[in-house]
């Protein structure tokens, strides 16, 4: 029973490692291409780019689908800032928020009979190149970041794959520096989506908000390290008695 056991842990070793090599290609081939996009990027002339945005947009529908998101969507303008709510909420929705900031801030939209009519008389906003190369440079650090990740997930599977117990100090050497590999998650994405969203904006825009997601994702793999390092050295006693 003990050695069906061990080949089922070895036998999912095997195809997770198979799994993260073919992940580990991939990504690799995306950094390529962002860091050939960052090179191309930078050997273009840095003038600032002006963008406006004027013009009417018409959303109708004669369905009754329409209607009934209809009566859950209010449309509200105060303070030169254009929301859109859900009716008896507090919060706004992204989809169709402009703050004082973006580029449709100046943006208006109109309730009519068989939907909304938006008028995009936005204000101008200066972008340059630096921007977007921040964008794609921080966008490289994220896909590095993944790929020294899996390269983790990579060493953990093959331990798992060649090992003859779970609690092999080959495993949870593994384990441990797969959950190191996580902590740089904790605030990369928030910086990769600050840089993007800065581009159309009239100044820098970075919040450092933590992945709490990712916090526990991290607590739960160092958790699992000291339960199989406690197993491990369960073992290690028992082999001795034996």
């Amino acid at each position: 029973m003990e050695n069906k056991s061990i080949k089922t842990i070895n036998t999912v070793g095997k195809i997770g490692r198979i799994v993260s090599m073919i992940l580990i290609v991939f990504m690799i081939l995306a950094g390529v291409a962002t860091l050939a996009g960052t090179i191309f990027a930078s050997t273009l002339p840095k003038e600032d780019i002006n963008l406006t945005v004027n013009g009417t947009a018409d959303i109708e529908s004669e369905g009754s689908l329409f209607k009934q998101f209809k009566e859950f969507i209010a449309v509200e303008q105060k303070d030169g800032k254009t929301d859109v709510d859900i009716v008896g909420g507090s919060n706004g929705i992204g989809v169709m928020s402009f703050d004082d900031d973006g580029l449709f801030s100046n943006a208006e939209i109109k309730d009519t009979q068989k939907g909304y009519s938006i008028d995009f008389n936005s204000k101008t906003v200066s972008f340059g190149l630096g921007r977007v190369i921040w964008g794609l440079v921080s966008t490289l650090i994220y896909i590095i970041c993944i790929v020294i990740t899996l390269f983790m997930i990579r060493a953990l599977m093959r331990s798992i794959e060649k090992c003859e117990s779970p609690f092999a100090q080959d495993v949870i050497t593994n384990m441990k520096k797969f959950g190191f590999s996580l902590i740089p998650f904790v605030v990369l994405r928030s910086v990769v989506n600050s840089a993007w969203s800065s581009i159309l904006k009239t100044g820098f825009d970075f919040s450092m908000d933590l992945d709490f997601t990712m916090v526990i994702a991290i607590l739960i793999v160092f958790m699992l390290v000291m339960i199989f390092s406690y197993g491990a050295d369960l073992q290690k006693q028992s082999d001795e008695t034996l």
